[in-house]
């Protein structure tokens, strides 16, 4: 058993230092503190969740077994309990690594624009290249009807949730007061409901769903709730 520690949330350490795993299920209660959830990931935690996409297309959720992914990955028996702790964090981790990257570099994008319509583009545009991802969100539809059944499952992909709507919001405005944070969380919540709807719609009807125009009308629309709540 090779050597390493659990840390207080459920994620494990191994004997190089690496730190794998998700957020701890129950987010902290300052919610504008973002921790990156697959940054730290060991190049070895990164291959497992790679092969756990493999096992996920061949076979659906019912298939993704900790045996099964370990050996996707050519990696020993335990590996996943070792980098991950448990099945749950490491398949919260699998839903994260399906659209982080994309969203990642959507809010660095932000960084140097000014607040407002060029922020609104740069984030709709990466949310529209997400949508059309369809191997991503068909691996994560297929997760999502376990999740909301699996009481260890569930509170970790609702704090994935809660993480990237904090980068939603931190893209859209720096600075403000909290009675507008909080009406920014409430567009962060639909820009999450509008670019996984769309993206089932696009999966279910790919020839009809035209994510160019649905996404244009999508902008329109923030830019005109973020004009009203952000007078220049």
């Amino acid at each position: 058993m090779p050597e390493g520690e659990y840390v207080d949330d459920g994620r494990r350490r191994g004997a190089a230092g690496e730190l794998s795993g998700v957020p701890p299920a129950d987010p902290p209660a300052d919610r504008r503190s973002v921790v990156d959830p697959v940054a730290s990931l060991s190049p070895t935690a990164r291959r497992l969740v790679a092969a756990a996409r493999r096992v996920l297309a061949r076979g659906g959720f019912e298939a993704l077994t900790v045996e099964a992914v370990a050996a996707e990955a050519g990696a020993y028996r335990d590996a996943v309990r070792y980098y991950f702790g448990d099945k749950a964090t490491f398949v919260a981790t699998v839903v994260d690594a399906l659209a982080h990257d994309q969203t990642v570099d959507a809010f660095e994008k932000t960084r140097g624009l000014p607040i407002g319509a060029e922020r609104v583009h740069a984030l709709v545009d990466g949310d529209r290249d997400l949508a059309e991802d369809t191997a991503s969100f068909r691996d994560f539809f297929t997760i999502v009807p376990h999740a909301l059944r699996d009481k260890e499952l569930r509170p970790r992909v609702a704090a994935l949730y809660d993480w990237y709507r904090d980068l939603y919001v931190r893209s859209l405005a720096d600075g403000v007061e909290d009675e507008v944070r909080d009406r920014l969380y409430e567009l962060a919540h639909l820009m999450s409901a509008v670019t996984d709807g769309l993206a089932l719609q696009k999966a279910l009807d790919p020839e009809r769903v035209d994510l160019e125009r649905l996404f244009g009308l999508w902008e329109r629309m923030l830019r005109a709730s973020l004009e009203e709540l952000l007078p220049r």
